[in-house]
């Protein structure tokens, strides 16, 4: 997402940019590693996309390189720009555009379709991550956490069924936070303000944090940030105001400490997503 001249959002900028639902594509999950024997390669590593040029690169955590695949070409409404993403276990990217318009994109080809998608409950901007509905388990839901804007007092946190779309509301949340799941069937979020920043783990059933690591080096004010899980660790893509481009921050899963730091050149990323498909430990 993309960051404002921080108010009490989160996610983007002026012009960014009981869990019972879930679905199955066949994919079984085995071992440690949270990637299952169906899933593709493709569905195993974290994918992330520009604001402004819409440019969709996978991030590979191992190596921490980028690999550009194209820009998008979403028949968005005029001035649209990225606003979030997620993937899902079929390697297909979720694509959330700042005029609320949600996109299904596939990984190889980067063919758009539009979903049908109307910003219930007034989410039209949002952080979201899939999560495994059980450990193990190849059902998933996608989480979303947002609101009308970017610069409301408080905003939801809710859980979309991906087979039919219907939405249920978990319960109100503070900040507008980039959100990632993984194969455990967990769910968590980073949330950045001028003050403060953590990363949290939710309670899936209430929306109420479960752990909690405090950020202070990643506090500020922000232009863009977005989120991901991969291997156990926490992978925060951040750029603060007069930062030329976004960062990324490794966060500890097990601690919450910054463990290394790599920072790119050209890019001003604000979605990051990977499927449950991809690792949660590595061996």
């Amino acid at each position: 997402m993309v960051g404002l001249a921080f108010v009490a959002s989160a996610c983007g900028a002026p012009h960014r940019g009981g869990d019972d639902f879930g679905t199955s594509d066949g994919h079984q999950m085995t071992g440690s590693n949270g990637s299952g024997d169906g899933c593709s390669e493709d569905a195993k590593l974290v994918y992330v996309i520009d604001q402004f040029n819409a440019r969709l690169s996978q991030f590979d955590p191992a190596t921490k390189a980028f690999t550009d695949l194209g820009s998008l070409s979403c028949p968005t409404q005029p001035g649209a720009t990225p606003f979030s993403m997620s993937v899902a276990r079929n390697a297909h990217a979720w694509v959330l555009y700042n005029s609320g318009e949600l996109f299904d994109v596939t990984i190889q080809g980067l063919a758009c379709t539009k979903m049908p998608w109307t910003s219930p409950n007034n989410l039209k901007v949002f952080g979201m991550g899939f999560s495994s509905d059980q450990p193990g388990s190849d059902a998933e839901t996608l989480y979303i956490n947002g609101g009308l804007t970017q610069t409301q007092a408080s905003f939801t946190l809710a859980a979309v069924n991906p087979n039919d779309m219907s939405t249920m509301v978990l319960g109100p949340e503070p900040a507008l936070a980039e959100m990632t799941g993984n194969g455990n069937a967990e769910l968590w979020g980073f949330y950045p303000t001028g003050s403060t920043a953590k990363v949290i783990r939710f309670d899936k059933a209430t929306g109420t944090p479960a752990m909690t690591f405090d950020e202070p080096s990643l506090a500020g004010t922000m232009t863009g940030y977005a989120f991901a899980h991969w291997g156990g660790d926490y992978w925060v893509f951040l750029i603060k105001n007069n930062e030329a481009s976004t960062t990324v921050y490794q966060v500890n899963g097990m601690t919450g400490a910054i463990t290394s730091t790599t920072p790119t050149t050209g890019r001003v990323i604000v979605g990051a997503g990977v499927s449950t498909c991809a690792p949660v430990v590595i061996e």
